[in-house]
């Protein structure tokens, strides 16, 4: 009896206090201590799966009272209550009764499962939809290591990178649970690859997201999603920060199969399409789940709506960001139109400052919106590219109030027909992120020079506009 109290005591000193009582209240009990096993159908646990409140049950009992155990820490002894779950998963509770002369002999556990995380933000694409290729599949839940490529998941744990034994998975209901005793300190250190099965034709485009949680802070861990016999032929290649304990949906939309290298890899429809997480640079005894998985084609509308302000720029200080010396030597030329409705040219000259990074440009006179090209600006770069490179871009952008438009292009300088992107935007006043991932020269051909513009028709004047931390990364 003294053990049993000294745990029951252990855990109201770690939560809140009962009625009081004494150690000397629960001696000599004489053999009236109930019996948990007893009461079992007593204890009843029901989820709300739309709400994710489990609802704490006891039935009433002559004499006796529940005594509630949650998660090993919180304790309660009521009746009936409720308790609010964000993250999916099994969970388990301990059960005991107490009477006039202690608490019971022994405990009742009753396991609850959780389908679905909650998010305070964008959740990514619908899990449920019919169009998640995902949906029916059993994910593989055979851990191994790439010595057997049979062994599914495959690890590659090599901290310093001497490689050890693979770190502890565990697959339950859909949701992997990593557990990474050891320190990483370099990117591909943590590795986790895993065989889909699922066969992608190369002629559509793609929307992936996956939720992910870590106990600890990870500002870099990556998501590749490739051939299952070709790394190098590629459909999403990512990295994603994470916050301690804050499931995170990290995704990309509109995606494309592309090659590192047109010769050697071509691009092929996918026979198995293989997921690659990378935990590299992950701190000691880190516990991260992988859940929701989705996979669609990006022509069939489930309904999502991306919010603009997940975007994450790529980092302008990348040792592969081209454009970091054009900033550092101011190594561009500007140059402005500003055009009337009939496109003759409108005498203004723009107030334009550079500052490190930082580029800005005062709208000097309100053009039409109806055509965005009739207010340029352009920075002209001995930047060059050629066909085969592949590259991410990204720019901050900074305006004084919203723009009905603006156009990004980066193209080569003196053949507009040749460009990586056109894209254009509505850009709310205040701060935005413009991205394009792994994109390739439109015309086919080498740019021995490239400009970089901006179109923005239909900018009321005096808009102040900044573009900062442009980032070019040829892959």
């Amino acid at each position: 009896m003294k053990n049993i109290f000294k745990y029951i005591a252990g855990v109201l000193v770690a939560s809140f206090a009962m009625t009081a009582c004494s150690p000397e209240e629960f001696m000599g009990a004489n053999g009236n201590i109930p019996q948990a096993s007893d009461y079992a159908d007593n204890f009843k646990v029901t989820v709300d799966q739309t709400t994710n409140y489990a609802n704490f049950e006891f039935t009433s009992a002559p004499g006796v009272t529940p005594v509630w155990i949650i998660d090993g820490v919180s304790y309660s002894s009521a009746f009936n209550f409720s308790k609010y779950y964000r993250k999916k998963g099994s969970y388990t509770v301990e059960c005991k009764v107490k009477n006039a002369n202690g608490f019971s002999d022994g405990a009742v556990a009753k396991t609850f499962i959780v389908e679905k995380t909650k998010m305070n933000g964008f959740s990514g694409f619908v899990e449920d939809s019919n169009y998640n290729l995902f949906k029916g599949l059993e994910l593989p839940n055979n851990p191994g290591n790439n010595d057997n490529p049979a062994h599914n998941p495959a690890f590659w744990y090599a901290p310093g990178w001497n490689m050890i034994a693979a770190p502890q998975c565990v697959l339950s209901k859909g949701t992997y649970t990593i557990t990474l005793p050891t320190a990483t300190t370099e990117q591909w250190q943590a590795q986790m690859a895993i065989n889909t099965g699922l066969v992608i034709p190369a002629d559509k485009h793609y929307d992936f997201s996956v939720i992910m949680t870590s106990t600890t802070a990870h500002n870099n861990v990556k998501v590749k999603i490739c051939k299952a016999d070709d790394d190098n032929v590629i459909l999403m290649d990512k990295n994603f920060a994470l916050e301690a304990g804050e499931p995170k949906a990290l995704y990309g939309s509109d995606l494309e199969i592309y090659t590192t290298d047109a010769k050697e890899h071509p691009i092929t429809d996918f026979s198995n399409t293989k997921i690659v997480f990378d935990f590299g640079g992950n701190v000691a005894d880190t516990e991260i789940s992988i859940e929701s998985f989705v996979l669609k084609d990006h022509a069939n509308d489930d309904g999502t709506e991306i919010p603009k302000e997940v975007a994450t720029p790529f980092d302008y200080n990348d040792a592969g960001n081209i454009w970091k010396a054009v900033d550092e030597s101011q190594a561009f030329t500007d140059e402005t139109f500003w055009g009337d409705d009939s496109w003759a040219p409108i005498d203004c000259n723009p107030e334009i400052t550079h500052e490190g990074n930082k580029h800005t440009i005062v709208v000097p006179v309100e053009t039409s919106a109806a055509e965005i090209w009739r207010a340029q600006w352009h920075l002209h770069t001995e930047l060059s590219a050629t066909a085969d490179d592949v590259v991410d871009f990204s720019v901050k952008i900074k305006t004084s109030v919203k723009l009905p438009g603006m156009i990004v292009k980066l193209t080569q300088d003196g053949n507009d027909d040749n460009y990586f992107f056109a894209v254009q935007e509505t850009i709310p006043a205040g701060d935005f992120v413009f991205k394009a991932e792994n994109k390739q020269l439109s015309g086919g051909l080498d740019a021995p020079k490239l400009k970089l513009t901006f179109g923005f028709g239909g900018a009321p004047v005096d808009a102040v506009i900044t573009i900062s931390e442009v980032t070019i990364i040829k892959k």
